[in-house]
């Protein structure tokens, strides 16, 4: 009697075993595929061009939510410009520039990881003050000697896509106030200092006091934005993680609300 229950006591003890076995396995599995594949930790510096200012700051905000233990830093300016500092050895971990162009030639110098990404599009638009006091409607209103337009400076990418603009439509501005970057141009255009500006349509949408005026796409331009991981990058890590976040549903709704296009748009 005493072995049959010895045997029995063993018998049970073997199938609770085996089964406490293969529910723990799974559930450590499980959870093994839920940890983040990298740790990233750390400072990560981004230079971006001015039209990217508020979407990146909000982007950057968005992403420390998701990484507790990264801290975003951001330095906006000129496309142009960001290259020359970059090629003057100023550091950094990420750049993202208003054109191609600029990229392309990032990499030709050997200062950014060969594979950028496109992560967001843009076009143009007539941005004048909500009052619109000088009645501007067209582009070809922009040709007026009268009225003050800024432009940017012909060396920074809103300026080359403001002067394309102007050769489409076969429109001449004789005296433009250049600025050097898009939100200069912005200032001033805020500031009650020019009529109107030829500048991202973006600019519009995130100043309350302006508003944007649309072009026809025959004579509108599309302005890509790439980003890339810098070659000398301190935390390569996180800057990878960066870029590749900024294709992310969360970053892409950002950037929307803020007026840019995805990339799969246009």
């Amino acid at each position: 009697m005493k072995n049959r229950v010895t045997a029995g006591f063993w018998g049970v003890f073997l199938l609770l075993t085996s089964l406490i076995a293969l529910t723990v396995t799974p559930l450590n599995a499980n959870s093994a595929e839920t940890q983040p594949s990298k740790k990233i930790s750390g400072e990560i510096i981004i230079l971006a061009a001015s039209s990217l200012n508020d979407s990146f700051t909000k982007i950057g905000e968005k992403f420390e939510s998701e990484y507790n233990d990264v801290k975003v830093k951001f330095s906006f300016g000129a496309s142009s410009q960001i290259r020359q500092q970059l090629e003057g050895g100023v550091g950094g971990d990420v750049v993202a520039t208003a054109d191609t162009k600029t990229m392309a030639l990032l990499n030709q110098s050997s200062l950014v990881t060969k594979k950028s990404t496109i992560f967001a599009k843009n076009t143009f638009a007539i941005v004048v003050q909500n009052r619109n006091p000088s009645k501007i409607k067209t582009l070809a209103d922009l040709g007026n000697d009268k009225q003050k337009i800024v432009l940017c400076a012909p060396g920074v990418p809103c300026g080359v896509y403001a002067n394309q603009v102007l050769r489409q439509a076969k429109v001449s501005i004789s005296h433009p106030i250049l600025s050097s970057d898009a939100a200069s141009a912005v200032s001033l255009l805020a500031l009650g200092e020019a009529d109107a500006a030829l500048i991202y349509r973006t600019e519009a949408i995130s100043n309350s006091r302006l508003k944007g005026i649309e072009i026809p796409k025959s004579e509108n331009i599309t302005a890509q934005y790439p980003a890339a991981v810098i070659k000398n990058s301190s935390n390569k890590t996180a800057a990878r993680e960066f870029v590749k976040f900024l294709n992310e549903p969360k970053a892409q709704k950002i950037l929307s609300k803020y007026g840019f296009l995805p990339k799969a748009k246009l």
